[in-house]
């Protein structure tokens, strides 16, 4: 025997079906926020970045551009991870693009490879690239920084500063990464100023301003006015305070 359903039932079930709002969950990780007052962070690590690039990046390339953001939600795809425990309270991440690997493997000429018998290996430089940065982030953060292997990046609190670096290597894009927990930056007070040894053209510019600004050194005293007879031949005259207020 079967079991008729009426036609005013049918319309109830789908009027309710359809007029369900969705409640299905978004998964889109929403989007940083660009936050200028921490830029000055990412250019004052930019010249530590830049150098270390220089050793180690075999082919042409640059740095496009430098930017700063926060946010509470992570999403890396398609990089290369090293995580970093900071005092047990903080976290911090340093990622490059796993593109660097091949752009540069695939502009390596032939002999070069063929004479090293070696490849370009994005962990390995990384892994340097993570003690150079490291070792810049301690004049600022007078912390113990002790390396974590984990894949994932997880923070102890929710938001995070992101230093983002974007590079062309041989025209094509790839980028380096730098993630610090926010409570980790706010708890010291970082220097604005930036330090380097001079370069032969800011040597040049040093010089060429004490030329146009040039010091003069005046002294100004007032005389002392000393008899005749205290000049004699092997005498001595201290000059003192007390002595200037007796002959004045």
């Amino acid at each position: 025997m079967k079991y008729k359903v009426s036609k005013e039932e049918l319309d109830a079930l789908f009027r309710e079906v359809y007029s369900t709002p969705q409640t299905e969950k978004n998964y889109t990780i929403p989007s940083l926020k660009r936050k200028e007052e921490y830029k000055f962070l990412a250019y004052k690590y930019k010249y530590a970045l830049k150098n270390f690039l220089i050793s180690n990046i075999p082919v042409e390339f640059s740095i496009v551009s430098f930017n700063s953001f926060t946010g509470s939600q992570v999403s890396e795809k398609n990089f290369y991870i090293n995580g970093y425990d900071v005092e047990k309270k903080y976290r911090l991440y340093i990622c490059a693009s796993e593109s660097i690997e091949y752009i540069i493997n695939e502009h390596l000429s032939y002999d070069v490879n063929k004479l090293l018998n070696e490849k370009f290996n994005t962990q390995s430089f990384l892994d340097s690239l993570s003690e150079t940065l490291i070792s810049q982030l301690k004049n600022d953060f007078p912390f113990t920084f002790r390396k974590i292997n984990r894949p994932v990046i997880q923070f102890y609190e929710d938001e995070f500063i992101k230093l983002e670096y974007k590079l062309d290597i041989k025209g094509e894009p790839a980028q380096i990464n730098l993630l610090i927990e926010k409570t980790m930056v706010n708890s010291v007070d970082i220097s604005p100023f930036i330090f380097s040894i001079p370069t032969t053209a800011g040597k040049r510019k040093l010089k060429k301003l004490k030329d146009i600004l040039p010091v003069s050194v005046e002294i100004v005293s007032k005389p002392i006015n000393i008899s005749v007879d205290m000049l004699k031949s092997g005498q001595e005259i201290e000059i003192t305070p007390e002595f200037i207020k007796q002959i004045r």
